[in-house]
């Protein structure tokens, strides 16, 4: 493949996934069309569908963007605690409060749970270590789909509520409740 091309390609990719966001800003996911991902990304129809087959595939673009970025940041904390693995992914995600706040809008919220969940084997490995991942492979699945799940919950009920517990005392609360022997 001509490097040109594939830049160019993964460029235009981008702006589609872009132009998904600012189009989600006037209309609910479901109300959109390929024409106007086309339109508000400056390209046409035809490139759309040599980059995508679907909006849905665009979607994926967007979580996938934003679940590197997380990834990204675990690395640069070098995150090596559960709750600070827990305060990381908070943070980011109050960083981005309009963007949950869109995607609450669109009801894709519970669609977040599928990347959380992917990339919570490389977190894991991140805070771990990949030696340690190996040892658990067997339980790791389910551990962290308990986890991830609850996190996720979390993370809905927190949008609902508009956000207005800032991430830091959230955790401080969650952290209090899981160390009351009251609980």
């Amino acid at each position: 493949m001509n490097r040109t091309n594939g830049k160019i390609a993964e460029q235009s990719k981008q702006k589609i996934a872009q132009a998904l966001l600012s189009v989600m800003g006037q209309y609910s996911y479901r109300e959109i069309t390929i024409t106007q991902l086309a339109q508000e990304a400056g390209l046409s129809r035809k490139t759309f569908y040599r980059l995508f087959d679907s909006k849905e595939d665009v979607l994926s673009l967007v979580f996938e963007n934003l679940y590197r970025e997380c990834l990204a940041r675990f690395r640069v904390l070098n995150i090596q605690r559960y709750w600070d693995a827990v305060q990381c992914y908070f943070d980011f995600w109050e960083e981005r409060k309009a963007l949950l706040m869109l995607f609450g809008k669109s009801d894709l919220l519970p669609v977040l749970f599928d990347g959380a969940y992917k990339y919570s084997f490389s977190i894991f490995e991140l805070v771990r270590s990949t030696k340690i991942a190996s040892s658990y492979s067997e339980q790791l699945p389910y551990l962290l789909a308990y986890s991830v799940g609850g996190m996720h919950s979390m993370l809905l009920r927190w949008v609902e509520n508009d956000m207005s517990v800032p991430s830091e005392v959230l955790i401080g609360m969650l952290k209090k409740g899981f160390s009351s022997p009251d609980i």
